[in-house]
């Protein structure tokens, strides 16, 4: 298959998002959208992972933030915190971006855990890992933005993600970067799918008239996969057993007190029947409520437990405006590319909200495909190029899937028939069976061992550091106090002492510099939003 023209049907953030990275890849490629003006956007904010930072990369817009940023609405985001997953009473730990900060006498990971056996959890209690490991948790704890952090292997540039308004990003990218770049845009919907003898999609016919062939077919249809599973009969495979929560209830609210609210973190917050989120906008705040039907099967109840919790939050009754209720479809189908036609965004899988992996699965899928073509200098594709792009796509949304599904298996909180069932029924991830059950027992090596298989493709192979933010901050130890004793001679204990002194005095140092920073809302206010101030 020969690829000289590209139709994207669908617009919203992965509609254009696909439009701006082939017409900047392949500049002299033919590419087409067609949008339905009947299709709006819910835009009730995005989250981002550092992962983002790839695609600015790839459509010219990365260390250009004054340029983007002030037309999306976006704030920057330095971590995920995590409030009531572990025990649901209000405790709080982070997952902060970068790498571990693992200089001089923090030689070795497992120092923490040596340090929480002999000292206990009144110093070293569960949150304190990811500020032992990643000095970024002291920006992301006390809400500062810094373009350089003391004592850490911090990248301003790379370490940073984003919150921003996915509906003004796609339109962003529509206005800046495809159409000036050659993409030719219809408003129309589809009213006939064209195919040839061989199931190939030859054209789609619009009501509006409009007859557009191509020789690839994206389909950003969402939910509705008009293409990939209506029209190619790739099946839909549901993630429902282990993730239950299945309804949103997403809108926005005012800032009370921008200095305070604007937080540079995106926090999740386990309620009775699910998790809430917050996203930090300039202009306003993105609140949502993910939670599961099976649970909570009143609309109504489910919006009174989210009123509830906004009030608690934000000491006041918030209005919500620009309400949407979500049903959530999550699952993958079982192939992402069937003959000339390939699933992007929701269209091919969706992932439930936790960890922001709506726009990285678009975007990453997207760079494996703009990459595939590359590969063939001719841009004949065949049937190993499809395969390999399925088995690409389908294994980082399945190790994104046992990611999330960790959160839930590894927390203690049973305080409800949600989390019980939550932390005593889900299956426990493919080739992690033990991983509950012998965590206490194991050692660091075999720890790694593990986590590997969910993390290798979350980020580079030798980076395990996501699942063990989540695991050390839900209370699970890859070293129990008493293999500790029984490995510890006096020359050993000497040595976790010196680390302790030593961390404490970092620490004291640490907290006295975050205070001086700036809050994010007065970096933001100097040197991005300059103009709209």
């Amino acid at each position: 298959m020969l690829i000289e023209s590209v139709c994207i049907v669908g617009g919203g953030s992965s509609g254009w998002m696909s439009a701006a990275i082939f017409s900047k890849t392949f500049p002299d490629m033919e590419i087409c959208l067609i949008e339905s003006p009947d299709v709006k956007p819910i835009g009730v904010g995005e989250s981002t992972l550092g992962h983002f930072n790839r695609f600015l990369k790839r459509i010219d817009l990365f260390d250009k933030d004054k340029e983007w940023m002030p037309e999306c609405d976006a704030t920057y985001k330095t971590s995920i915190g995590f409030t009531s997953f572990r025990e649901g009473k209000g405790e709080n730990f982070q997952y902060p971006f970068g790498q571990f900060d693992m200089i001089d006498y923090k030689d070795n990971i497992m120092r923490f855990f040596e340090l929480q056996c002999q000292y206990g959890d009144e110093l070293y209690p569960p949150e304190e890992f990811s500020r032992f490991v990643n000095n970024q948790t002291w920006i992301a704890e006390h809400n500062k933005i810094v373009t350089d952090i003391p004592k850490s292997k911090f990248d301003y540039r790379e370490d940073f993600a984003y919150h921003l308004n996915a509906s003004k990003f796609g339109e962003y990218l529509k206005d800046k970067i495809a159409i000036p770049n050659g993409v030719k845009h219809l408003e129309g919907t589809v009213k006939n799918v064209i195919k040839k003898p061989n199931g190939y999609i030859e054209a789609i016919v619009t009501t509006e008239g409009n007859y557009v062939g191509a020789d690839l077919f994206l389909d950003c249809t969402g939910f509705k996969s008009l293409l990939l599973e209506q029209h190619c009969g790739s099946d839909f495979i549901s993630f429902k057993d282990q993730l239950y929560n299945d309804k949103a209830i997403a809108g926005h609210i005012e800032y009370g007190d921008k200095e305070k609210e604007m937080e540079c973190v995106t926090d999740c917050t386990g309620l009775d029947n699910g998790w809430a989120w917050n996203i930090p906008l300039w202009s306003n705040v993105g609140v949502g409520y993910v939670y599961s039907s099976r649970f909570q099967p009143d609309p109504e109840a489910a919006l009174q437990e989210f009123y509830a919790y906004l009030k608690k939050r934000y000491d006041r009754y918030p209005a919500i405006s620009n309400v949407h209720n979500i049903n959530i479809k999550h699952g993958k189908h079982k192939e992402a590319w069937v003959k000339n036609v390939v699933g992007i965004g929701l269209s091919y899988a969706f992932i439930e909200p936790l960890e922001s992996t709506g726009l990285m699965t678009t975007h990453e899928n997207l760079i494996y495909l703009v990459d595939a073509i590359k590969a063939r200098k001719s841009r004949k594709m065949n049937n190993f190029d499809r395969q390999s792009y399925n088995y690409s796509v389908d294994h980082l949304t399945e190790v994104m899937r046992n990611f999330i599904v960790l959160h839930w298996v590894l927390s203690q909180r049973d305080d409800t028939p949600y989390w019980r069932s939550c932390t005593e029924d889900v299956d426990v991830p493919t080739r992690l069976d033990d991983l509950t059950s012998n965590i206490r027992q194991l050692s660091l090596a075999n720890t790694y061992a593990l986590m590997d298989s969910v993390m290798n493709a979350f980020y580079a192979p030798d980076k395990l550091e996501g699942l063990l933010y989540i695991a050390a901050g839900m209370d699970n130890r890859p070293l129990t106090e008493t293999l500790y004793k029984e490995r510890s001679d006096k020359d050993r204990r000497s040595v976790v002492e010196s680390v302790h002194n030593e961390w404490q005095r970092e620490r004291k140092f640490m907290l006295d510099w975050v205070k001086d920073q700036p809050s994010h809302y007065q970096y933001l206010k100097d040197n991005i939003y300059v103009e709209s101030v």
